[in-house]
């Protein structure tokens, strides 16, 4: 089996390189490395594996190589399928394998609660869902990206911005804290019209619209019964609470998961999303920056593609 795996050198704290090194040392000789040297170079060197026909492609990393690989690796699957049709000729896509040395591995926790784990090069990988977040940029142009664990608009956006700003924590505290400071810096929650598949769009105050295919959103337990091979979003949408409101859901948030009860909570399981702002989003997919506010997107959509991608989580050791 022709393995590639890509990952950050200089990724992670202490703990993350320590791991890295160790995985190396198990696999460097075994397999075919590919380290990234800047923001978006894991999608390049993920597409060019596509092309280059490995049959396992690895994320070696957080949660933010991660993205970027299954986006890299999704587009390219998608050319090469094409590119097949057109020839007369079938091909699977590569497996898709994450190898969890980062700080939340949101993903590799769902992966592993639900299906385990398994050698990087056994064969054996899982049907899993993909997330597509689509929008028309400025310029008119169509623009997407592909997301497998989670996407969200306003305020998850905005502590994504605030995270970049924090260098001394990981995890559920750095994002916590970025919670914080965006809900500090927020204004009153704008009216949104959001629609949920075929239903009649709804207007109304708007925090934020989250779309999970696993369970976690950095870090925070937003959708605790979520599964990877449904074929369904399971949906959050935060209405106009107050910061003091939203201050007291964290806790709750990072352990149990949101509240069933609460009047500004609207939970749900759906297929697509539609997202329209009187402002312009701030968009985050897989915990990495979509769109900023000087982007100017005030439309986005959101659609779930079932069973797109064969997927696995392997141990580091």
């Amino acid at each position: 089996m022709r393995i590639c795996v890509i990952f950050n050198p200089a990724a992670g704290r202490r703990r993350a390189r320590r791991r890295l090194a160790g995985f190396l040392a198990r696999w460097g000789d075994r397999v075919t490395l590919r380290p990234t040297a800047r923001p978006g170079h894991a999608a390049e060197l993920a597409a060019a594996a596509v092309r280059e026909g490995f049959e396992t492609i690895a994320a070696a990393g957080g949660d933010g190589t991660v993205h970027e690989v299954a986006d890299g690796l999704l587009r390219a699957a998608d050319q090469t399928a094409g590119q097949a049709t057109d020839q007369g000729e079938s091909g699977a896509a590569p497996v898709f394998a994450v190898v969890p040395i980062g700080s939340a591995n949101d993903y590799a926790h769902s992966l592993q609660r639900q299906f385990g784990t398994a050698p990087l090069d056994a064969p054996e990988a899982h049907p899993v869902d993909v997330g597509r977040l689509s929008w028309t940029a400025a310029d008119g142009a169509p623009r997407d990206r592909y997301f497998v664990c989670c996407c969200g608009a306003g305020l998850p956006g905005r502590v994504t911005l605030e995270s970049r700003k924090i260098g001394w924590l990981q995890g559920v505290p750095l994002y916590g804290l970025a919670a914080l400071r965006a809900l500090r810096a927020a204004g009153p929650p704008e009216e949104w019209t959001v629609q949920y598949d075929d239903e009649p769009p709804t207007t109304g105050p708007t925090q934020s619209v989250h779309a999970l295919l696993g369970r976690r959103e950095g870090g925070f337990l937003l959708a605790p019964d979520a599964r990877l091979d449904d074929g369904l979003f399971d949906t959050l949408r935060l209405g106009p609470a107050s910061r003091w409101g939203m201050l007291k859901l964290l806790p709750g948030l990072a352990r149990r998961g949101p509240p069933t009860d609460h009047p500004h909570v609207e939970l749900g399981r759906r297929r697509s999303i539609q997202i329209d702002s009187p402002s312009p989003l701030a968009v985050h997919a897989d915990g990495e920056l979509a769109l900023i506010p000087a982007d100017a997107v005030r439309s986005v959509r959101l659609d779930l593609l079932p069973g797109r991608l064969r997927a696995k989580v392997c141990a580091v050791g």
